[in-house]
């Protein structure tokens, strides 16, 4: 209830009242105003009460409690107020407590922070530590594997250089059982086109003549005979060779085989010295030695066993190769130590060869030895040619039981077969008059 409204409407309807009672006096009717409690600003409705027999008491002053302004806030306000105050007041007392609180959290906060960051500081510099130690492990590994690979190589040339020794023993006591070299007496050596040339015994192993016979040169296919002596040496020519990509990559020479396809040692060392098929002379360096790098070291170690002075053979095939070179006198020798093999004589001998594909077609090869064809005499050798060697030839011949080989090289395309036939034709004519001194057996 709103207690200052309802004042108001009381002190509104009490003239009224007062005013009714003396009427009643006089007329002896009561007429009572009756105000609206609920409504205090509604007219105050009337009732009439008979004023018969009803004596009126005059009415005693009553003293009214003193009416409080209207804009008086009023106790229940005043309570609901305070109480609010009170509220407020207590929010306001919370706040330094929220405002300590927030701090100790923030520090808290700050604290695990740096704690956080001074582990994370920690552990970057352990993996860094270990990522040096790792780093320093690694690299002493790869150290530790190089010196492995280092001894391994050593030993490896070790062997090779025992094996060579051991090689070089049986060359030489081989060629302690060699005929001794003969005093011979005949015309002087023909005058040849060639720019180095060689001629020797085929038996003794003696040098009749040398035209610049030392001096280093390209020797272009002339070299196979070498490829052929390091394959003879390793043996088991009947075992199948598996041709790879790399060796159908040769040029320019070819026979044609395929990789994948397979031949034994001995058909593709046939088509080798009867053809000179490039491709042939890669597929065997590569079977033999994994690479054609690794074979050529085979042929340079198997030059040094054999005598050769003045040789750096890079490749199996004699291709144009950087720092690669031979000589007469060598290739001489190397033709020698050829003719003594008998697998590989037999070879060089053949005018044809029919090569068999895997898929059974065949091809039949003639052999680049011209000079086998227009002399009766001749039995082999070995056929080159590049720019840089020009034309080159290694011919070998027979007659009535003396041997003789003969090393033409850098001549021209028909200078090539006659100068070899002179330089044979020449020293099978001398005429040998028995050991020469200190040789006599």
């Amino acid at each position: 209830m709103n207690l200052p409204n309802a004042c108001k409407g009381l002190f509104s309807v009490l003239p009224v009242v007062i005013a009714c009672v003396c009427n009643a006096q006089e007329s002896g009717a009561l007429t009572v105003p009756t105000p609206s409690f609920s409504n205090p600003g509604a007219a105050p409705s009337t009732t009439t009460v008979p004023a018969t027999g009803t004596t009126l008491r005059p009415l005693k002053p009553v003293r009214l409690p003193d009416a409080a302004p209207l804009d008086e806030k009023q106790p229940e306000k005043k309570v609901v107020i305070e109480a609010v105050e009170e509220v407020n007041t207590s929010e306001t007392t919370t706040v330094p407590e929220k405002k300590e609180v927030k701090t100790a959290l923030s520090k808290s906060a700050e604290i695990r922070i740096e704690m956080l960051e001074t582990i994370g500081d920690q552990l970057s510099l352990r993996m860094r530590s270990m990522k040096k130690r790792e780093e320093a492990l690694s690299q002493r590994e790869e150290s530790l594997i190089e010196r492995e690979a280092k001894a391994a190589e050593r030993e490896k040339m070790i062997r090779q250089i025992e094996e060579s020794l051991l090689q070089r023993e049986a060359v030489v006591r081989r060629r302690e059982k060699l005929p001794p070299p003969q005093v011979w007496r005949g015309d002087s050596a023909p005058s040849v086109y060639a720019k180095y040339a060689a001629v020797l015994d085929g038996r003794t192993m003696q040098f009749f003549h040398m035209k610049n016979g030392t001096a280093p040169t390209p020797v272009a296919s002339t070299q196979k005979l070498m490829t052929a002596l390091v394959i003879c040496a390793a043996g088991s020519l009947d075992e199948i060779v598996t041709v790879t990509r790399e060796a159908t990559l040769v040029e320019p020479t070819k026979v044609g085989i395929k990789t994948g396809e397979t031949y034994t040692r001995r058909q593709l060392l046939t088509a080798l010295l009867v053809k000179s098929g490039n491709d042939l002379a890669a597929a065997l360096a590569i079977d033999n030695a994994g690479s054609v790098e690794a074979f050529a070291n085979k042929m340079n170690l198997m030059g040094k066993e054999i005598g050769l002075v003045n040789s750096d053979f890079k490749t199996p095939h004699g291709l144009p190769a950087k720092g690669q070179y031979s000589c007469a006198r060598d290739i001489a020798i190397v033709a020698f130590e050829a003719y003594q093999n008998p697998e590989i004589r037999d070879i060089v001998r053949q005018k044809t060869y029919r090569f068999v594909f895997n898929d059974d077609t065949s091809y039949l090869l003639s052999n680049t030895n011209r000079l086998m064809r227009e002399w009766e005499h001749c039995n082999g050798m070995k056929t080159g040619f590049t720019y840089a060697a020009g034309r080159c030839l290694v011919s070998s011949a027979n007659i009535g039981g003396e041997h003789r080989i003969a090393v033409v090289i850098n001549t021209n395309n028909s200078a090539v077969w006659t100068d070899s036939k002179k330089l044979l034709e020449w020293s099978l004519d001398l005429e040998l008059l028995g050991p020469m001194s200190g040789f006599e057996s």
